[in-house]
């Protein structure tokens, strides 16, 4: 192992602009959960039905100090403030990566690199310069994961909203627990009953053959 200290590191991906923190955090959390849905059963108790992931979050405070050197921290905490600037040309904050150590070898257990958008900022500047320059702060970031894992959207391709598919009814199925199920919105029942010309979307029959529409 090598015993150099790796900074981490925040990539600005819209500017291409990269720099590393003055210190490491001395510890993170990262928060993930999963989506369920009720899907109503006649006459039974609604059964949980899973609908996706959620994206993950990324939780860690950041530590400045520029005593030293008797300069203006803001210097560098004005470059995560600016991750949550509105830019006009791509209608969004930018993108960012962020890296610790050595290449991550991925898989589930790999936190980093961790690409996202910073959610929120707090700043909180904690000594000053006689002359009320702030030269120690303390920042709590939160980052938002951009994109959704290859894996959770391969475990979900299957049902994808896109493909035209058939589905076979069951005891107890309503037309919007089947559209929670393959449109992860129990509200999208009306394409499912239009096309299979379903008068009332709570009956459906046992052994029923439905086509399931593709939606946009």
């Amino acid at each position: 192992m090598s015993g150099r200290l790796e900074k981490l590191r925040i990539k600005n991906e819209d500017s291409g602009e990269e720099y590393s923190v003055l210190f490491n955090p001395t510890e993170y959390s990262v928060e993930d959960s999963s989506k369920w849905t009720d899907q109503d059963r006649m006459g039974q108790k609604p059964e949980l039905q899973y609908t996706g992931g959620e994206r993950k979050k990324l939780t860690m405070e950041l530590f400045f100090d520029t005593y030293e050197d008797r300069s203006d921290v803001r210097e560098h905490t004005s470059k995560i403030a600016a991750l949550l600037v509105y830019n006009r040309e791509v209608h969004r904050p930018p993108k960012v990566t962020l890296s610790w150590g050595q290449a991550a070898p991925g898989g589930p257990h790999a936190d980093f690199p961790f690409a996202g958008v910073l959610e929120s900022l707090k700043q909180q500047f904690v000594l000053f310069l006689g002359d009320g320059t702030p030269v120690r702060a303390k920042l709590a970031v939160v980052f938002l994961e951009f994109t959704l894992p290859e894996e959770e959207l391969k475990q979900n391709e299957p049902n994808s909203p896109d493909h035209t598919k058939a589905y076979v009814v069951k005891q107890g199925d309503t037309l919007s627990g089947i559209a929670a199920m393959f449109y992860r919105d129990a509200r999208l029942w009306r394409p499912i009953a239009e096309r299979n010309d379903v008068e009332n979307p709570r009956v459906l029959s046992a052994g029923q053959v439905l086509t399931i529409p593709k939606i946009a």
